[in-house]
């Protein structure tokens, strides 16, 4: 059988697609969070927490919850030191609100993002009004 090797007039559309979007950054490997937040190949850089993708928040959502137990476990082994533990978590706890609480921020331009915290038709009760 002889060895698979391009064609004459062979063409880019003859193999697999690129990826649509670009997730590794320089040196990063495969897979990186930098691709998601858009660091660019000159290092790392820092977004805001509201700017942050879904998908990041998401993985950091999962990942406390595992700390929290990891916590949790070292508590019970060591439960003489089970107060600097709650103070940990705590702050995971307090560092959890802030970034939950600046949202992820708009998905895409025509998307508003999260709704404005001053109420609505789905908050009290709406009446017609005096009858």
């Amino acid at each position: 059988m002889p060895p698979l090797s391009p064609t004459i007039g062979s063409s880019p559309l003859d193999g697999p697609p690129p990826s649509p979007t670009d997730m590794g950054a320089a040196g990063a490997g495969p897979f990186s969070p930098q691709g998601l937040t858009g660091a660019g190949p000159g290092g790392p850089q820092t977004i805001p927490a509201d700017q942050l993708p879904p998908e990041v928040l998401t993985g950091i959502m999962q990942a406390a919850q595992k700390v929290s137990a990891l916590l949790d476990s070292f508590a019970q082994v060591t439960p003489d030191k089970g107060a600097q533990l709650g103070l940990i978590k705590d702050l995971l706890a307090r560092y959890l609100a802030d970034i939950t609480s600046a949202g992820a921020g708009p998905v895409s331009p025509t998307n508003p993002g999260p709704a404005p915290m001053m109420g609505g038709m789905d908050r009290g009760i709406s009446s017609a009004g005096p009858v």
